[in-house]
């Protein structure tokens, strides 16, 4: 095929990838265990802070996905100059984010709340302009497929690395050198691997003027049917990611009392991952990303259910982490590959190129599940009166058990259930429209070009 991804090509895309990951992990995973034992901030004053700063962060997204699309285009491209310039400011607010509180312990909360809205700004700029190279780089679907997995596989990689060596860093959760040192070395992977990244890829597919939406043309984008679909299986599914996210640290110092159990299972599951992603252009390829897509979200939710047998039984917790891998392996790369099938579905059916409106939903999403289902854990451990001044060893008041296992289990079983009914019911885009609507895109692209 003419113009095809070369490997230098790819491995920059890799690494633009992976420069994204490191932050959604650390703040995801570490920052109310941070807050709460190293700051002295109160959990539920973190709750709060992740609700209200989540919600008010996302409504920014779509606006900011529609400035990004109408940044003019030049030789340079159109999307890697925006990736690079919110990598490079993200990085630093990210290193504020950790450090303010530390050096100014008075005004930690003030601190917390002014980085954690800027955050909000600027990983948008950075998460947006990634995610909408898919669909410019390549309309061929195989590439994409390909692309897709790539994506997801270096993903998992990445985020089970800085998983298994985070706790090595860190040591005691409740001390801050640790930390110092993990955040200093995470803000470099994202600036450095993301700016390499931007400079490596190519933007094969220029939009014409012709294509640009307007703000009131942006809500009509938004309701279409894939994209409200999409919308709502991906955010219950990131739900689930960063409920069990939050409190996944304090069920291994907690309740396990074995933190590096954390990083073997992490392995686990990144290399249990591995297999459905390298089967799935071929898997895909058979029975469509609906169905592997549905499929994925079900065993993701369900099989970890077997935990609430006996909490403590490793030959369960092990098996709970190899479904996760296995639902993760088909799901984590699907969701940015149905999000460039949405883009064309909507340059076919609405006549616009709006690649950042569709990736701002991805950024909407994250932020709204962070904010939601980072604040519920915080809560629900300040109503049974969790106390963060006691070492891991000695017991929490009663109740804190049953609402870490509720917050890492029981509730995100339900949201991935209720995601995977959502999309496997109402997904527009079968095998049969996808291979219409590739034809259709090169037609327009084909009629675009003749014009220009």
């Amino acid at each position: 095929m003419k113009n095809e991804i070369t490997l230098k090509e790819k491995i920059a895309y890799v690494m633009a990838n992976l420069g994204n990951i490191p932050i959604q992990t650390v703040v995801g995973t570490y920052l109310m265990i941070f807050y709460v034992t190293v700051c002295g901030i109160d959990p539920a004053v973190c709750a709060t802070l992740f609700l209200i700063a989540r919600i008010c962060d996302a409504i920014n997204d779509p606006f900011i996905g529609f400035l990004i699309d109408r940044i003019p285009t030049t030789k340079f491209g159109h999307f890697r100059k925006s990736l690079i310039v919110g990598s490079v400011l993200c990085g630093i607010n990210f290193l504020l984010m950790w450090y303010g509180p530390l050096m100014l312990p008075a005004g930690k909360v003030v601190i917390a709340y002014i980085t954690y809205l800027l955050l909000g700004v600027l990983f948008p700029v950075m998460d947006i302009s990634l995610n909408s190279l898919l669909p410019v780089m390549t309309t061929n679907i195989d590439e994409r497929n390909g692309l897709g997995a790539l994506k997801g596989f270096f993903y998992s990689v990445g985020s089970t690395v800085i998983a298994m060596i985070a706790p090595l860093i860190i040591g005691d959760t409740s001390k801050r050198d640790g930390y110092v040192v993990l955040i200093a070395l995470v803000a470099a992977i994202v600036i450095i691997c993301s700016v390499v990244g931007a400079l490596g890829v190519k933007e094969r597919v220029v939009s014409s003027p012709s294509e640009r939406y307007s703000i009131k043309d942006l809500f009509k984008i938004i309701v279409q049917k894939p994209v409200i679909i999409s919308f709502l299986t991906i955010l219950l599914y990131m739900g689930t990611l960063f409920m069990a996210g939050t409190v996944e640290i304090f069920f291994f110092s907690y309740i396990l009392h074995d933190l590096k159990m954390y990083s073997v299972l992490i392995l686990v599951t990144m290399i249990v991952s591995i297999l459905p992603m390298a089967l799935l252009p071929k898997v895909v390829g058979r029975f469509g990303k609906k169905a592997v897509f549905t499929f994925g979200l079900a065993v993701y939710g369900v099989v970890p259910l077997i935990r609430f047998l006996n909490p403590l039984n490793i030959p369960l917790l092990v098996i709970s982490y190899v479904a996760l891998g296995i639902g993760s392996g088909f799901v984590s790369p699907l969701i940015y590959i149905i999000q460039a099938d949405n883009t064309d579905y909507v340059k076919v059916h609405l006549h616009k190129s709006a690649e950042g409106a569709i990736a701002s939903l991805n950024s909407f999403i994250t932020k709204l599940s962070m904010g939601v289902a980072g604040a519920i854990p915080g809560y629900l451990l300040a109503m049974v009166n969790f106390d963060s001044t006691l070492d891991p060893s000695i017991a929490q008041p009663a109740g804190v058990n049953t609402v870490i296992m509720l917050c890492l289990i029981g509730i995100p079983a339900v949201l991935c259930v209720v995601s995977a009914v959502i999309f496997g019911a109402f997904y527009p885009l079968t095998k049969e429209k996808l291979l219409k609507q590739e034809e259709e895109v090169a037609r327009l692209r084909e009629a675009n070009s003749s014009s220009n």
